[in-house]
């Protein structure tokens, strides 16, 4: 558990952000000792633009075993169109697509831009023990990709306690099925799993999952909550839950997560938690068992359309974490409230006043869904994902935005990379454990 991760940062110039493409697979495969997700295939096969679909979620896992998620396959297409970060969230025009043969190099920041600086993160994406220097801002890694060492459980972590149960849509008040027609019924499982050094009657901080159980997560508070900073997440509960059918053109997972609303926050905190605290198995194990009120031991996990669902459970709720991977940030759930769906996240960011305790970790692939389709479309993950980081760098919040050289949607490669070391950041404050 004092094992130390292998990383040189440089700082290498202005902000880079370029939105590149070329042909490719999207993969949306679950960490080490994850189990095969649920079905969230690309509706149309190329990527996913229309209003009704839902980008393919990354997998789900279990506690042992190894298997992946297809979230299909993106668009193929020449060098994108560059573009750098404006203002208030916007995208400028100036800048060079840039490649991994070049990545090194430097272009300048649209006007208004802001003036972050873009480092290279080492072979395993995580901050090296003597450089604690490596926080917020933006990185590229790849286009070769090492999986972490914290993905490999250490032999002596502790096991720590795992259950599951289900919950019926027939119980809910949010997710009821009546998004169907004719209306459904539906369950899903939600697995929990509390660390070791979690002590009955206290409060522990805690990260919920988008698309059922990322064991990633937990392999990772295995290995690091024993440990020491820098290298240290602190011994958080991992609670999993898994998404409504994801069936079109009537997706219960896009409509649970890409609808831009408190909704799924509403259901997160008002349905899930609740049952979680008064599981039989989990109640007998812990007679006391509590999760703790305070935002900033609250996180959430999604890739895909999970991006937005766990930024919603910030936005219009009471989480201070987010990690989203590939996040959906685009004009999928189209309503009267936001025409745009969670392509207007940006400009909701910059209009706000700040959230000093907000702490966002993005990452994007150079070839995620839709990179090589112009910004007015609303469905560049690659430009939308900027667009994000643009607005919370503009806005003077902690963020650290991560652009995959290579990687696609959801890319395993570049997950397995870069997963740990932003766990790390994303919770290297936190003062509760």
């Amino acid at each position: 558990m004092g094992r130390s991760l292998s990383l040189q940062a440089w700082v290498i110039g202005t902000l880079v952000t370029s939105a590149c493409s070329s042909g490719g697979s999207n993969s949306g495969a679950a960490g080490t000792g994850g189990q095969t997700g649920p079905g969230n295939a690309v509706a149309t096969g190329a990527n996913t633009t229309a209003a009704a679909s839902s980008s393919g979620g990354g997998g789900s896992g279990a506690t042992s075993g190894t298997g992946s998620t297809s979230g299909g396959t993106g668009t193929g297409g020449g060098t994108g169109t560059a573009a750098s970060s404006a203002t208030g969230g916007g995208v400028g025009d100036a800048g060079t697509a840039q490649t991994a043969a070049d990545a090194s190099s430097s272009a300048s920041a649209s006007d208004g831009g802001g003036g972050a600086n873009v480092g290279v993160l080492g072979p395993d994406g995580g901050d090296d023990d003597t450089d604690t220097s490596v926080g917020d801002g933006e990185f590229m890694v790849g286009p070769t990709y090492t999986p972490s060492p914290y993905l490999t459980l250490d032999p002596g972590a502790p096991a720590g306690f795992t259950t599951s149960f289900t919950m019926s849509s027939a119980d809910s008040k949010i997710y009821n099925g009546s998004y169907f027609t004719p209306p459904i019924t539906f369950t899903r499982q939600i697995q929990v799993w509390v660390p070791a050094q979690y002590v009955d009657g206290t409060e522990s901080p805690f990260m919920v999952t988008s698309d059922g159980y990322y064991a990633s997560i937990q392999t990772v508070v295995q290995d690091l909550a024993g440990s020491p900073p820098p290298n240290h997440v602190p011994p958080l509960v991992v609670i999993g839950i898994q998404n409504g059918p994801n069936v079109y053109p009537n997706s219960e997972r896009s409509y649970e997560y890409d609808t831009v609303s408190s909704a799924y926050w509403e259901f997160v905190t008002t349905e899930v938690l609740p049952a979680v605290l008064s599981n039989a198995a989990l109640k007998a194990k812990y007679p006391n068992f509590a999760l703790t009120s305070d935002p900033n031991g609250r996180g959430g996990y999604g890739c895909s359309s999970g991006g937005p669902a766990v930024m919603g459970l910030a936005w219009f709720g009471d989480f201070n974490r987010v990690f989203s991977f590939s996040g959906s940030y685009v004009a999928i759930q189209k309503t009267a409230a936001y025409p745009e769906g969670a392509w207007e996240y940006p400009s909701l960011i910059t209009a706000a006043p700040l959230r000093p305790d907000l702490r966002v970790f993005l990452e994007v692939g150079q070839n995620d869904n839709g990179s090589t389709t112009p910004a007015t479309s609303d469905s560049n993950w690659v430009i939308a994902n900027q667009n994000m980081a643009a607005a919370l760098m503009t806005k003077g919040n902690h963020y650290r935005f991560i652009y995959a050289l290579g990687a696609g949607h959801c890319d395993h490669n570049a997950r397995n990379e870069v997963m740990p070391a932003g766990l790390i950041w994303l919770w290297e404050n936190y003062q509760g454990n």
